[in-house]
């Protein structure tokens, strides 16, 4: 009996040890709140003990179920969240210029990142930071995918490989399921976070992820 308890106290722990966990991110690469929670989810990650899951995902997916569209369109909250995000970067002290977003098409950006989280996981976050930053820094536009192969070679992948990638139907059909997965798991929004299956939507709420991590769940 007393082997048993104690395994029993061991299973326990081991179940409990965050360290084994992760923080999921979904992020449309139009989103310049996706931007903000990308630049700021590693450190959250670091201190908590937890590795990234990047997780790219199409808003307009989730437009079409939830009937709504991008909020920067919208009269009034349009011209609150330019001014919010402005603030949040300068609190954060995270670069950021608000390039035009509605010019921005984001298909060969997500196809780029679901490459290389199935063949070359390790540059996943340096790819997801070199687009953003090129849109939300730079103001540049990432739409063709002759650009994102740019990116993807300036981090240090093949630039052939990542053009190939992007064209490859097997890439396409994964995208695609894995877009549907995040609207089926009720991702409607981007950034939103993930601590087993506890879902946080936007940068506001990353502090209590945090607590929430800390704790183990309320």
């Amino acid at each position: 009996m007393a082997g048993s308890a104690a395994w029993g106290f061991v299973k326990l722990v081991l179940e409990n040890d965050v360290s084994k966990q992760r923080v999921e991110i979904y992020f449309d690469f139009t989103s310049p709140y996706g931007y903000l929670g990308s630049e700021l989810v590693e450190g959250l990650a670091e201190r908590c003990g937890l590795d990234v899951e990047w997780r790219p995902f199409l808003l307009g997916a989730a437009f079409k179920v939830a009937g709504t569209g991008p909020f920067m369109n919208v009269p009034l909250k349009g011209d609150y969240a330019k001014r919010d995000l402005e603030r949040t970067a300068r609190e954060h002290g995270i670069p950021f210029t608000l390039c035009d977003v509605f010019a921005l098409k984001q298909v060969a950006a997500s196809r780029a990142v679901t490459w290389t989280r199935r063949d070359a996981p390790e540059k996943t976050a340096d790819l997801v930071h070199a687009i953003y930053r090129f849109a939300f820094v730079e103001g540049g536009n990432f739409s063709e995918a002759e650009t994102v192969a740019d990116l993807a070679a300036g981090v240090g992948l093949d630039r052939d490989s990542a053009l190939s990638a992007m064209n490859d139907p097997a890439i396409k059909d994964r995208l695609r399921e894995d877009v549907e997965a995040a609207v089926d798991r009720g991702v409607f929004g981007s950034p939103v976070f993930f601590f087993g299956e506890e879902p946080f939507w936007g940068v506001d709420h990353m502090e209590q992820l945090e607590r929430w991590i800390a704790r183990g769940g309320w």
